[in-house]
Formats: structure tokens, sequence, C-alpha cells
């Protein structure tokens, strides 16, 4: 099943991905002096939830689409349909947590703002699923091009 350099790149972000569900911290921020954090299952003030939104849920649907997309290997075009969508899914995810972060929407308008591990390996997938974009695209052309020649 892992025939093609972009199901690599596709099993790194699942990684990426699958490590952020474990809790790891995405940033933290100071807010009236108290330290707060926020992790994929929201904003926390020590061991005390501040606002639960179910981030975790974008990540579950990231990773599944991830391997919905490996899993068809087979028909191109709906493997490129696929991961275009969670590109753009992907995408625009890192820049809403970008903008909590830069325009301080968090709850308890925060002092100071600094992002943590997950926010870097939240990061880090976006080039790689852009590789095995370009991956498929550059493999579903190479057919195109010897089917003309049939």
């Amino acid at each position: 099943m892992i025939q093609r350099i972009q199901h690599l790149y596709f099993g790194f972000v699942i990684i990426n991905l699958s490590l952020l569900l474990s809790g790891l911290e995405i940033g933290t921020y100071q807010a009236k002096e108290m330290p707060h954090q926020f992790t994929i299952y929201g904003f926390f003030q020590g061991k005390e939830v501040v606002w639960g939104f179910p981030f975790y849920l974008v990540i579950v649907a990231l990773v599944v689409l991830l391997l919905f997309t490996i899993s068809k290997f087979k028909k191109l075009s709906l493997q490129l349909k696929l991961i275009k969508f969670t590109f753009l899914f992907y995408l625009l995810f890192v820049v809403g947590i970008t903008a909590l972060f830069l325009f301080k929407l968090m709850p308890n308008v925060p002092d100071s703002v600094s992002f943590g591990f997950g926010y870097y390996l939240l990061i880090l997938g976006l080039p790689f699923t852009y590789l095995g974009l370009r991956g498929i695209l550059r493999d579903k052309n190479l057919l195109d091009s010897l089917n003309r020649l049939r």
C-alpha cells in the first residue's frame, strides 16, 4: 500500500497530527497574571477548563481524510480531489489557530502570548501535505500522458 513517496508524506502528517491528540501544548498565554494553556482540547487555567472548544474533532477529521486519501490510490482523480480538500481544510485550520493567537481572541484577554511545541507540529504537517498533493498531481499527469500514447 505504501508504494509512492506521497504516502510516506501523508504518514508523517498523520503521525504529527496524532501526537497533537496526546494533549501537547499548542500555546500559552498570561491573562490576569495567571498562566493559561491551549491544547487541542481547549483552553485551560491549571486543570480548570476555561473554554472547551472541541478542536480535536478537526484533527480527527484530518487524520481520517488522509487515511481515506491513501486508501484511494487506484483512483487518482478521486485521490486528487480528496487531497485538495484536505489541504485547504488543513490550511484554514492552521490560519484559524494562528489568528486566535495573533489577534488575541482567547478567553480572558491575554497580556502575553507564546506558541508551544504542538503549534510547530501543526505547522510542520502543511508542507508535507502539499508535497503529497504535488506527488499525486505528478502521477496523474504521467498517467494522462501515457493514455494519450495509446
